[in-house]
């Protein structure tokens, strides 16, 4: 696998799952969501996106669906980096084991990938046309290596560059 790709693919899976992380953690907050003007992590989709309040609790609903699955694998991805590290350095390295710990990460990231893709095809369902431009344009800082691509501004990187 091109070296480019993997690390591209490692940035985003990282950006994924400190989403999760993140949003499971701040739990607590929940109930100061149900406020017109939030714009606290755990509400920052549905205010972004203007969701009314049945599509409220469908997005909670999308959401939990794949919440902990996601929390599941993005632990199972850092205990396998952690042993991928651990026999990166020692002094006598076991390629096949390293080639299978590597095969291991990339099963998680393909696993948290197709999570974030299904959890937006999902959000995108229970939406209005007016309201998916704002999903598309929130998913976009997810799944496009930004800042480090240079992505341009207005158009959120959704459109590729033509040189």
């Amino acid at each position: 696998m091109n070296k480019k790709v993997l690390i591209i693919e490692i940035v985003i899976l990282v950006v994924l799952t400190t989403i999760n992380f993140f949003l499971f953690f701040n739990k607590n907050q929940e109930k100061q969501c149900n406020t017109d003007n939030c714009v606290n992590a755990e509400c920052y989709l549905s205010h972004e996106i203007s969701l009314n309040e049945e599509q409220k609790l469908q997005y909670e609903k999308i959401k939990a669906k794949y919440q902990q699955q996601a929390i599941l694998i993005a632990d199972s991805l850092h205990i396998s980096q952690e042993y991928l590290m651990r026999n990166l350095m020692n002094e006598n390295q076991d390629t096949l084991k390293i080639k299978e710990i590597e095969s291991v990460i990339s099963r998680c990231q393909a696993e948290l990938l197709h999570i974030s893709v299904n959890q937006y095809n999902d959000i995108k369902s229970i939406l209005t046309p007016s309201q998916i431009p704002a999903l598309d344009k929130l998913f976009s800082r997810i799944f496009i290596c930004r800042p480090t691509c240079n992505h341009r501004k207005e158009d959120a990187g959704t459109h590729p560059h033509i040189n």
